[in-house]
């Protein structure tokens, strides 16, 4: 059985040393497997299917802390691992409690979570198969 899949990004740097506001946007990214369906959609998403969600999560923050750390990876790393863990393999509508199950509400529901265990996630992404489709939702 396939385990869900984390693994971390560059984290790039917005604004500029001299003077300026600088901010940092740590992201990590992962994968896992779910099924889903859209039931009052009136397209082929509304019968059950799945997909292969790749999922990217980002925090922000102004600040260097401790070791010149803007966000601990590992904190953000595990948070996502244990969000997509809790729903791989799964029908998602059933674990959600919801009938129409979009990538949109996948994205916020991600985002949620997240925002409960990190301080600063202000960002998800959730791409379906090899990211033809994908939502961003942020705050």
């Amino acid at each position: 059985m396939r385990r869900p899949h984390v693994g971390l990004a560059i984290f790039p740097l917005v604004g500029a040393f001299s003077g300026g506001l600088v901010r940092y946007r740590v992201c990590v990214s992962g994968v896992f497997s779910a099924a889903h369906a859209i039931r009052s959609h009136g397209g082929s998403g509304r019968r059950l299917h799945g997909h292969d969600f790749r999922t990217r999560a980002c925090a922000r923050e102004e600040a260097l802390r401790g070791g010149n750390i803007a966000v601990d990876l590992e904190v953000l790393e595990s948070a996502l691992k244990g969000v997509l863990e809790s729903l791989d393999h799964r029908y998602l509508n059933e674990e959600l409690g919801v009938e129409d199950l979009s990538m949109e509400y996948l994205a916020r529901y991600v985002l949620e979570r997240l925002r409960e265990l990190v301080p600063g996630v202000d960002t998800v992404e959730v791409c379906a198969g090899e990211g033809r489709y994908c939502v961003e939702v942020s705050e």
